[in-house]
């Protein structure tokens, strides 16, 4: 595991919050705090993509969530969030937020950038519906990524914060360093699996009947098999190597700090 995520230092994640409706494409709000001033909006966009084309999303603070569902466009709402010492320097800061698009007809790339200073702190959490067959990138500092229904290749990178997928069939990599990452497969794609995590519990559910080779290695924790049978040379409290239902792609989980589940469905 790359030492460098391992020793990457932990970032809390500001708190979500729901944007006002939006005017156009981007509505701003203003409303006060106790002791902080905030700005808030929301940011739509509507993008046509190529069934197998590639969606990258890169974010420094804030959630990602991303659904596939059936059509040919990639919709995105993004909640843009500013805080500040007065309600008036936190629109100005809003005023900077920018979400930076690099679209072609087989991609969408869309990347925050946020105002540095001092006393000031935003946050961007995207709502993302993709055709299911897209290949999804992502990469997010400081907060959780969710990703559901997707058949196309999935790689996901983050710093602090939890990844979970669900009903996904195409090849997953899946890193972070302060979270857990949970993963409930519909298959096991010729690509293969991989999760990593310092600090944090990785849990993985397979269909009963998939084809693997699997390794399974924790530091600190243990490694647990439950409705799935393993055979291979090695199984021990904290690693387990061997094949799945004859061996088949690779399916690779390491944490240093925390569990790791193997679940049959």
């Amino acid at each position: 595991m790359d030492a460098t995520r391992m020793i990457a230092a932990a970032a809390r994640v500001t708190a979500v919050v729901a944007a006002a409706a939006a005017l156009s494409a981007c509505d701003v709000v203003v409303n006060s705090l106790d002791t902080k001033g905030q700005a808030k909006d929301q940011w739509t966009k509507t993008y046509p993509i190529a069934a197998t084309g590639d969606v990258e999303i890169v974010n420094a603070v804030g959630r990602i969530d991303v659904t596939g569902v059936e059509g040919t466009q990639v919709e995105v709402v993004a909640e843009r969030t500013a805080k500040a010492m007065t309600d008036e320097d936190a629109q100005k800061v809003l005023a900077q937020v920018e979400i930076v698009e690099t679209v072609a007809a087989d991609s969408v790339r869309l990347e925050t950038k946020s105002p540095k200073g001092e006393g000031r702190r935003v946050e961007v959490t995207y709502h993302v519906k993709v055709p299911a067959s897209v290949n999804v990138r992502l990469r997010n500092a400081n907060g959780a990524i969710e990703l559901a229904a997707l058949k196309g290749t999935v790689r996901v990178e983050g710093d602090n914060g939890t990844i979970v997928g669900r009903q996904l069939i195409g090849a997953v990599e899946a890193n972070t360093t302060n979270g857990s990452v949970r993963l409930a497969m519909d298959g096991v794609a010729a690509g293969g699996i991989r999760a990593e995590t310092v600090n944090g519990l990785i849990e993985l559910t397979l269909p009963a009947s998939a084809n693997a080779d699997v390794q399974a290695t924790c530091l600190n924790g243990r490694v647990s098999v439950e409705g799935l049978k393993i055979d291979g040379p090695e199984s021990t409290r904290r690693r387990i190597e061997g094949r799945l239902n004859g061996g088949g792609p690779k399916v690779v989980l390491e944490t240093t700090n925390g569990r790791i589940q193997l679940i049959g469905k």
